[in-house]
């Protein structure tokens, strides 16, 4: 399994080599289109007006939003691995959570 921080310098040489952009609010326009795109693919999950929802194209736009959250973390030099364990892990796993009473109820 491919590491986060080696997905990151994957993603940082890529856009570097096709010349994308690394400024911050472009990047950020950026992911926010693409999470646009990924609410279009679920959008047909359920109504009836639009193509059949096709898993693949969904697989894309999330692998989209995941690269524009990437080079944006890398252009502030995040460390992605550190960052989402001392968040989940370390911050939040001190919070009460009351939605794990339901969970705890249904067990």
């Amino acid at each position: 399994m491919t590491e986060l921080r080696d997905l990151q310098q994957m993603v940082q040489d890529i856009r570097k080599q096709r010349g994308f952009t690394m400024e911050p609010l472009q990047i950020y326009t950026l992911l926010n289109e693409e999470v646009g795109e990924v609410a279009g693919e679920l959008k047909k999950t359920w109504s009836k007006n639009y193509p059949a929802f096709d898993k693949q194209k969904l697989s894309e736009e999330v692998a989209d939003v995941l690269v524009c959250l990437i080079a944006l973390a890398n252009r502030f030099e995040i460390d992605l691995e550190k960052a989402l364990v001392d968040k989940l892990v370390k911050k939040d796993g001190k919070r009460y959570w009351k939605s794990a009473e339901t969970i705890r109820e249904e067990e």
